[in-house]
C-alpha cells in the first residue's frame, strides 16, 4: 500500500475575506479531499450531485447554504455547480462578536441551510454589496456589519433545526468549545460537567434532549471526525494517530473506529488515501 500524502490545505493568501463566484475562486483543486484553514460560507445556485464534508455526504441543492469551519475537510468532485462563496480567515472570524453566529459553523452542523425565495433575495442583495464593498475598498470594520446581517438571516432559518437550537444553549456552546480542546485526554463527562457547573448525570440528560446523544458520543463523534482526517491523508501511522487522539494502542483505536464506521483503520486509508 502507498505512504499516504499530507492532506492539501487550502489558504486564504494576503486577505482576510473573499466574495465571490466559485468560477473566480483558485485556492486549489476542490475536487480531492482538502482542508481548509478559514471559514466558508458556500450557496450553492443549482442542483449538482453530492459534495463531502469530513467524508459525508450531503446534496447540493439550488439555494442550500453549507457552513465549514476552519480546519474541516471538503471536496467537490465534478464540475464546480454555480455557487456564492464567502471565505473569512480565521482573525476575521474571531471579529464576529454574536457567539449565536458564530455558532453556525459548529462542527456537528453540516446538514445545511434551506432558502426560501424571500430570504434568497436579501441573502443576495446583502452578497451583492459585499461583493462590491470588497473589489473597492474591502473596509473590514465595514464587511464586518454585512456578515453579521447576512449571518443573522440564517440564523432566523436555521431556528427549525434541533442542532441549531442546541447551539444557543450557552452551556452547550461551552461544552462543544470544551470537547474540542479536550477530546484526545478527557473522555468521559465528570471532567465537561465540573467545568460548567452541573452533575455529569444532569449533564448528559441535556445534551440527550439537546442532540439525542449521550455525551460520551459527542466525544466520540469529534474523535472520529478527526481520525477520518489524520488516516486519510496524514503522514502519520496508525499506532501514532491511536496514541494521539489518547487511546492506549492501535488495537484499542481499530477496535472504536470499526465499531463506529465499520471500516477498519486500514480499509479506509485505502479507499481515501
Amino acid at each position: 500500500m502507498k505512504a499516504p500524502s499530507d492532506i492539501p490545505v487550502h489558504h486564504l493568501l494576503q486577505t482576510d475575506f473573499i466574495v465571490s463566484d466559485t468560477g473566480n475562486i483558485n485556492l486549489g483543486e476542490f475536487e480531492i479531499n482538502h482542508r481548509v484553514d478559514f471559514f466558508a460560507i458556500i450557496w450553492y445556485l443549482e442542483d449538482a450531485g453530492l459534495h463531502h464534508i469530513d467524508f459525508e455526504p450531503y446534496p447540493v441543492k439550488q439555494n442550500t447554504i453549507y457552513l465549514l469551519a476552519r480546519g474541516q475537510v471538503h471536496a467537490l468532485p465534478g464540475t464546480p455547480p454555480k455557487s456564492r462563496v464567502i471565505l473569512l480567515s480565521k482573525s476575521f472570524f474571531d471579529g464576529i462578536a454574536d457567539d449565536d453566529l458564530r455558532f453556525l459553523f459548529g462542527p456537528f452542523n453540516n446538514n445545511g441551510i434551506n432558502i426560501n425565495d424571500k430570504a434568497a433575495e436579501t441573502l443576495a442583495h446583502l452578497f451583492q454589496v459585499m461583493k462590491i464593498e470588497g473589489n473597492i475598498h474591502n473596509d473590514a470594520r465595514l464587511q464586518h456589519f454585512y456578515i453579521d446581517a447576512f449571518l443573522f438571516q440564517l440564523l432566523r432559518l436555521s431556528r427549525e433545526s434541533k442542532s441549531a437550537l442546541a447551539y444557543q444553549d450557552e452551556r452547550m456552546r461551552k461544552l462543544i468549545e470544551l470537547i474540542s480542546q479536550n477530546y484526545k485526554t478527557e473522555k468521559f463527562a465528570g471532567f465537561y460537567a465540573d467545568k460548567i457547573g452541573i452533575t455529569a448525570k444532569r449533564l448528559n440528560q441535556i445534551v440527550k434532549e439537546k442532540f439525542e446523544l449521550s455525551v460520551s458520543q459527542l466525544i466520540y463523534n469529534y474523535t472520529l471526525i478527526e481520525a477520518r482526517r489524520e488516516i486519510s491523508h496524514g503522514s502519520k501511522s496508525l499506532k501514532e494517530i491511536a496514541i494521539d487522539l489518547g487511546f492506549k494502542g492501535q488495537s484499542y483505536f481499530s477496535r472504536f473506529f470499526k465499531k463506529q464506521t465499520g471500516y477498519t483503520p486500514e480499509r479506509f486509508r485505502q479507499e481515501n488515501s
